[in-house]
């Protein structure tokens, strides 16, 4: 079970936010027999290109359709001035396109969080929003930290301490209590910690958990012919796992736990990794050109200081991080002079 170098949520992310771009030229009446051939094979590409088109083509039908004349007129004003002020192969698109951005990205997050998880973030003990880290100390001294948009439920009683990873993804210290266990219990599994400090993550698919300190009994949550026993990950190891399947464990990250301090840390990251997990904890899309993905960075980044950390990157690597729209942020390679 090998770690994506994109989750399927920001794929799905990029795709819409470039067949938002291409929509856009197309509204301008931008498409030459050149790009109209590109265009072409960015969609023949994949089915995610396919799916994200679909997406976009009816978003911008439907708002076009209900604009009013005048408004028709203001917007191909505002376009028209935009393609005025192009320069080199990319511009920046206004009216239209600035507002249909807005509702494709609206619908990327609709795809992203199903209503049943969004009612379920709502109503639970304890949660966050997109870029807030929470320090949360439970009746027994457990000290749990929330990360970037999670959500957790507390369920103590006499008999157990049960903790409930609704979303996104937590750090634990746990407090003794020779009374009662305390169990995680994620989409995915249950962990049962050893006087421990561990860290897990909802990943697409997938979860993953780090042990700093201790060790953690990991339970698949399905068991039938095809599933696992219990494993146990000790301290300095994390594994990826799913309901039916452990991976083999490896060297822990000290980066699983850097967040808890409102940092990125590198260790030889590739850019395209770096950046989904800093596009985690801003309400920005942030897309990395294939051509840099693979670039690797080293170093401490501040989480939530999106404008000092590009400009670390940019520093760092040949990259240049370009603002498309509001709200949309693309790393492509150093032009040059």
């Amino acid at each position: 079970m090998g770690r994506s170098a994109c989750s399927e949520d920001t794929a799905k992310r990029r795709a819409l936010a470039e067949a938002a771009d291409w929509f856009a030229e197309w509204q301008a009446g931008e498409f030459s027999p050149t790009q109209q051939e590109r265009w072409q094979a960015w969609l023949e590409a994949s089915d995610t290109h396919r799916w994200a088109w679909q997406q976009v083509e009816a978003v911008g039908r439907r708002f076009t359709g209900q604009l009013e004349e005048p408004e028709r007129q203001t917007a191909a004003g505002v376009i028209s001035q935009a393609r005025q002020r192009r320069r080199g192969r990319r511009h920046l698109l206004g009216g239209l396109a600035s507002l249909a951005l807005i509702a494709v990205l609206a619908g990327a997050l609709w795809q992203i969080t199903p209503l049943p998880q969004m009612a379920q973030r709502w109503g639970a003990d304890h949660r966050t929003g997109t870029g807030e880290i929470a320090r949360i100390v439970l009746e027994d001294g457990t000290q749990v930290w929330l990360n970037s948009a999670s959500a957790l439920d507390v369920d103590y009683d006499d008999a157990q301490r049960r903790l409930v990873l609704v979303s996104g993804g937590v750090l634990v210290d746990t407090a003794r209590d020779s009374e009662r266990p305390l169990h995680l219990d994620t989409t995915q599994a249950r962990l049962t910690p050893l006087g421990t400090r561990f860290s897990v993550r909802q990943r697409t698919g997938d979860e993953l958990l780090a042990v700093f300190e201790g060790a953690v009994t990991l339970q698949p949550h399905e068991r039938d012919e095809t599933a696992v026993s219990p494993v146990v990950v000790q301290a300095g190891q994390q594994v990826a796992y799913s309901a039916r399947d452990i991976g083999t464990p490896t060297a822990a990250e000290g980066a699983r736990a850097a967040w808890v301090d409102g940092l990125l840390l590198a260790e030889s990251m590739p850019l395209d990794r770096f950046a989904a997990q800093l596009d985690a904890h801003h309400l920005s899309v942030i897309q990395v050109d294939p051509a840099v993905a693979d670039l690797t960075l080293l170093g401490a980044y501040p989480l939530h200081d999106l404008e000092r950390t590009l400009s670390m990157v940019e520093s760092a690597l040949p990259v240049r991080a370009r603002r498309v729209l509001p709200g949309w942020i693309r790393i492509e390679p150093t032009e040059p002079p």
